[in-house]
C-alpha cells in the first residue's frame, strides 16, 4: 500500500515519541497510556483528520476510558512535590555503635526537617534510649525552623506531559484538581510544569527535553485539524 508523505511523517514521529517515551524511566503507566494514545491518534490514527471528532474524544475511545478516568490520568500527572512515605522511619534512626546497623527500636521521638536546598521533606524518629536520644538532639536543633527557611519544594512527580505536547496544561490541571480530589488546591509550581525544567536533586533523575507535539485547543478540548508538527522544546 502506498503511504502518502503524511503518513510516512507521522510514522517516523509516532516512532520517536514511542521511543522516547518508553525510555522514560520515571514514566507511570497511567501516564505513558495516555501519551502513547494521544500520539497515535494526531500522529497515526486513520481518523486524525476527521473535524467531527476532537483528539480528547477518540483518545477516549482508544483507552476505552470514560472522562472522569482522563481527567485521573491529567491529575496524577500534575507537577507536585510528594514526600516518599514508605521511606520514613521504621524505628529509632540513630546509629549503633559497634554495628552497622541503625537502632531500629520503637520510637518516642519524631520530627520533619526540611532540607535547605531541594525544600524536600526528612523525617525522624528515635527512641527513648540516652545514647540515642542524644545523638537525635543536634538534628532536632537544625530541624526546629527548618521548614520556615526551606525554599519551595522542588516537584518530584508528575510534569511528563508537557515534555511531549504543547498545551495550555496549567488550566487543564487545575481542572484536573476541581475533579479529581487527589490533588485537590493544587497550585503551579514556580519551577516550571513541565519535568524537565526542574533543578536537579539528589536521586531524581532529570528527563531529557523532548520536541513536542503542538495540540490545538477548542472550547478547552483538543481537536484534531491538520497533522501535528514537531516544535522544538527551545521554542514552546
Amino acid at each position: 500500500m502506498n503511504q502518502s508523505p503524511d503518513d510516512r511523517g507521522g510514522m517516523l514521529r509516532y516512532d520517536q515519541l514511542a521511543t522516547r517515551v518508553y525510555s522514560e524511566r520515571r514514566m507511570p503507566e497511567g501516564t505513558r497510556d495516555l501519551i502513547l494514545a494521544l500520539g497515535w491518534v494526531t500522529l497515526r490514527d486513520p481518523r486524525r483528520h476527521d473535524p467531527t471528532v476532537t483528539t480528547w474524544q477518540r483518545t477516549r475511545e482508544v483507552l476505552n476510558a470514560d472522562n472522569k478516568r482522563m481527567w485521573q490520568l491529567v491529575a496524577a500527572d500534575a507537577p507536585r512535590y510528594e514526600p516518599d512515605w514508605e521511606a520514613g522511619p521504621h524505628g529509632c534512626r540513630a546509629p549503633m555503635v559497634r554495628v552497622d546497623r541503625l537502632c531500629g527500636k520503637s520510637t518516642s521521638l519524631g520530627f520533619a526537617e526540611f532540607d535547605p536546598a531541594t525544600g524536600w521533606l526528612t523525617h525522624w524518629a528515635f527512641c527513648s534510649r540516652p545514647r540515642c536520644r542524644k545523638y537525635a538532639k543536634p538534628i532536632l536543633e537544625r530541624a526546629e525552623g527548618s521548614k520556615s527557611r526551606a525554599p519551595e519544594a522542588i516537584p518530584n512527580t508528575g510534569g511528563l506531559l508537557p515534555l511531549f505536547f504543547s498545551w495550555n496544561w496549567e488550566a487543564k490541571y487545575h481542572k484536573a484538581a476541581e475533579l479529581i480530589h487527589t490533588i485537590h488546591g493544587w497550585e503551579p509550581p514556580s519551577y516550571g510544569l513541565s519535568a524537565d525544567e526542574w533543578p536537579e536533586a539528589p536521586g531524581q533523575e532529570k528527563p531529557k527535553a523532548f520536541p513536542k507535539l503542538r495540540l490545538i485547543a477548542s472550547d478547552g478540548e483538543v481537536v484534531a485539524r491538520q497533522g501535528p508538527t514537531l516544535v522544538g522544546a527551545d521554542r514552546v
